[in-house]
């Protein structure tokens, strides 16, 4: 018994020591833009004021400062790069968690190796990654909801660390609890249709399990409430969000018309401007939030235009049609173009509090020689055969219904995400490109299920002679009977 016991000890620490190289690994394929671009990628002003918020430890209105922080102390006040690595790192253990918890196998390696490589060359994984803006996280709180949703058997530890992952990421961005809020309602309201139940219970989704991640969605909300009070922000977790919706009520055409048929009654600020309001709202420097004292002067006014404009039923109907509409063309553009040359506030930025500055005006993207139109054309074919075969797959009904739960699940999050960035900020194709590399997963994992399948039922076949005189009713049976492939993965 004692060598037996040793054999056994010795081989769970190879398989251990494995899966922690391949998660390494993975994170380093991961970086593999920023490594071609020589440092990590910057994005407009946005990386400047987050590299700011986080050194100042000063709360702005229109972002949360927490992805702020989270530079500050995964830089260790050292190097840009060390931020690069910890997304890596969060996004590869996330990954990983899915191929360890979904496919009961221990030969799962080199199916999420090859997943990293195909996200991270041909699709937009590497590129978020590398990227210094909270986007990286958009996929991480959508997989952490669905791993909390989807697996029964997470070990203690690896529930914490998904749950502190989930309010890291929810608290990064203001549109990250709204998802995840969203998705959990999705799944509860399920609960009410019997038919729904059914499916729910065939794949094992409980209903404490979805509250413990609505629960968590509100905490993290409370969470970055309580980090903006500390850092002399306020008890507020989101940030300007009337503001971000009265850009897009302008760029819906709703903001003219309201102002036209409203401004003889109510004589708001904005109505002097009426006739010349840009698309541009929020950045242009003719825009009348900077004539007229800049967004906290103006969020008072502007949340009582969109709070009349969303209860008065002519422009609500009008606000819902564009939403749609708004919704499918984001849910549809996702090419990585938004790579610019680093403006002069993240130059001052990275000057300021970086010792890396020259490393940064040599990079790639400081030198203008970045392009990503293969990876596009790459991603585009990749996304529609993906979404060809989900579509048979519904039709058809040819994945089991677990997989076929895990598809819609992912669709919604890219939904749900193309719906509140669309609609309560703009149609960019920054949003979407940070999660439509997750379509490809649950394709990955059930092709790795289905080639594990096949093995176990050669194994069986040989083992029971028998069995090739069965009909398939009772060769299914018996699969059920015999569940080898939980036992492998023991």
């Amino acid at each position: 018994m004692e060598p037996l016991s040793a054999n056994l000890k010795q081989n769970t620490s190879k398989i251990r020591l494995t899966h922690f190289f391949a998660i390494l690994f993975s994170a380093f394929i991961l970086c593999f833009i920023a490594i071609y671009n020589s440092y990590p990628l910057t994005f407009n002003n946005d990386t400047g004021a987050y590299v700011e918020a986080g050194f100042n430890k000063v709360v702005s209105f229109d972002r949360p400062i927490l992805y702020g922080l989270f530079i500050y102390y995964s830089s260790f006040q050292k190097s840009l790069w060390l931020v690069v690595i910890t997304q890596s790192l969060i996004v590869s253990v996330i990954i990983y968690y899915y191929f360890r918890y979904t496919v009961y196998s221990t030969n799962f390696i080199p199916y999420f190796i090859g997943f990293i490589v195909v996200i991270s060359f041909f699709m937009g994984g590497s590129f978020e990654v590398s990227w210094l803006m909270p986007d990286v996280f958009t996929p991480v709180s959508i997989l952490c909801v669905g791993l909390l949703i989807f697996i029964n058997d997470l070990k203690k530890r690896d529930i914490l660390i998904i749950s502190l992952l989930a309010i890291l990421s929810n608290g990064v961005h203001n549109s990250h609890i709204y998802i995840c809020l969203c998705l959990s309602f999705l799944f509860l309201s399920g609960f009410i249709f019997k038919q729904i139940r059914q499916i729910f219970n065939f794949s094992a989704i409980k209903i404490k399990r979805v509250i413990f991640v609505l629960l968590l969605s509100v905490f993290s909300s409370l969470m970055l409430s309580s980090v903006h009070y500390l850092y002399g922000g306020g008890f507020s977790g989101s940030r300007g969000g009337s503001v971000f919706l009265m850009s897009n009520l302008v760029e819906m055409g709703i903001m003219d018309t309201y102002l036209a048929e409203n401004c003889s009654q109510k004589h708001y600020k904005l109505c002097a401007y009426r006739d010349s309001i840009p698309n541009n709202f929020l950045w242009a420097e003719n825009s009348p939030i900077n004539k007229t004292g800049g967004w906290i002067k103006n969020e008072a006014e502007y949340s009582a235009i969109v709070k009349d404009i969303l209860t008065t039923p002519k422009y609500l109907a009008t606000f819902i049609y564009q939403s749609c509409i708004y919704t499918f063309k984001q849910f549809f553009n996702y090419d990585m173009v938004d790579i610019a040359l680093p403006s002069e506030r993240i130059d001052r930025a990275v000057a300021k509090y970086q010792k890396e500055y020259l490393s940064y005006l040599h990079a790639r993207q400081s030198t203008n020689r970045m392009s990503f139109g293969l990876i596009n054309f790459i991603q585009n074919l990749i996304v529609g055969l993906c979404l060809f075969i989900y579509l048979l797959v519904f039709l058809y009904k040819k994945m089991t219904l677990r997989y076929r739960v895990l598809i819609f699940f992912v669709l919604s999050g890219l939904f749900i995400n193309a719906w509140i960035c669309s609609t309560f900020s703009c149609v960019s194709p920054r949003y979407q490109t940070r999660v439509i590399w997750l379509l490809l997963l649950p394709l990955f994992l059930y092709v790795f299920e289905y080639q594990k399948g096949k093995a176990v039922m050669r194994r069986i076949k040989s083992n029971l002679p028998a069995f090739k005189l069965l009909n398939k009713d009772k060769q299914i049976l018996i699969l059920k009977v015999f569940p080898v492939a939980k036992r492998d993965r023991s």
